[in-house]
């Protein structure tokens, strides 16, 4: 609005005022108490009834994220690191970030909504990503919702939280689809209690998803269609293979990731791109993304009498030849 002033006869030039929006800043002031660990401040703020306890605003925070680092010929690194950002939060959120049992009761107490999702996840998401077991058994009892729960799970699987991922797995608010790919996530990055804990949770250990495979030598990023024992057996997830074989995984599969070829006029060895070669074995797969101890090829080797398709198969081609050589002076 415009206001305007009256002087000696004159009026004053026009002067623009901005309403104060005292609930935004009282609500944006809860946010920073909360994510402060300003419990006094915060509550302080929650007892003003001009406080929207499920506003949204940006502070600063700090997260925990992990980065699967890759290792030629060895298995793949789980690297852990934090990130600090602006996002948008609420005042539960930051509550159950900083892992404040007392602030996100009352937060519920008061109309807090479990299931509101943001940029970085629900609250049960960040309940997870942060390791408070707790505040997530509060956070399901106070009606965390199926996309809630299902997220939070796949927190846990690139997280390598198990406790977590069987409490969510108790909820009975995951579905099939999603816990076969937060096993297979888990296989990828080599986390053994998790995978252990879906599998004992029921997961079908030879149901096939889609995951991002890499590898650096041989190189490898594509998106494919396969179960947890394709993905562990490419990451070079030793004890994760075992695993998965002691559980009954089907070891007579076909995987589509690549193969190797020869120049017929020159015998010149080459590699096809992933994807565009035909489907072959589990065992062509381990020897392809070899892994230095060998302990994965021989475990799959086990399943397989040396008179059968596959090994006739596999002893026509170099890499088999290569593989054997280094699993010998691995003996």
């Amino acid at each position: 609005m415009t206001v305007f002033g009256h002087s000696g006869g004159g009026f004053l030039a026009g002067k623009q005022v901005f309403p104060v929006d005292y609930e935004a800043e009282v609500s944006q002031r809860l946010l920073e108490a909360s994510n402060s660990g300003d419990l006094r401040s915060a509550l302080e703020c929650i007892e003003d009834p001009f406080v929207d306890v499920n506003f949204i605003g940006a502070v600063c925070l700090k997260v925990r994220k992990t980065e699967v680092v890759l290792r030629d010929e060895s298995s793949n690194e789980v690297r852990v690191e934090y990130e600090e950002f602006k996002t948008d939060v609420t005042a539960l959120f930051l509550a159950v970030h900083a892992g404040n049992v007392t602030l996100v009761k009352k937060l519920l107490s008061i109309g807090a909504d479990v299931n509101q999702k943001l940029f970085r996840g629900f609250a049960t998401t960040a309940a997870v990503r942060e390791g408070h077991l707790k505040i997530l058994e509060i956070l399901l009892k106070a009606g965390a919702s199926q996309p809630a729960c299902e997220e939070a799970l796949l927190e846990a699987s690139c997280h390598g939280r198990a406790r977590f991922a069987e409490l969510l797995m108790d909820s009975d608010l995951i579905r099939p689809h999603i816990a076969v790919h937060a096993l297979v996530t888990a296989c990828c990055r080599g986390f053994v209690d998790v995978a252990d804990t879906l599998m004992k949770c029921g997961v079908n250990v030879n149901a096939t998803d889609r995951v991002l495979l890499r590898s650096s030598k041989p190189s490898l990023h594509t998106n494919v269609d396969c179960p947890a024992l394709v993905a562990a057996v490419v990451c070079r997830q030793v004890s994760i293979v075992r695993l998965l074989l002691q559980a009954g995984a089907r070891t007579d599969i076909k995987v589509r990731l690549g193969a190797w070829s020869w120049d017929t006029a020159s015998a010149e060895e080459f590699r096809v791109g992933a994807g565009l070669a035909e489907p072959y074995a589990i065992t062509w797969c381990a020897v392809e993304y070899f892994e230095v101890s060998g302990s994965i090829l021989r475990m799959l080797l086990r399943h397989f009498s040396p008179d059968t398709l596959i090994m006739e198969e596999l002893s026509f081609t170099m890499p088999f030849y290569v593989a054997m050589q280094e699993l010998s002076m691995c003996s």
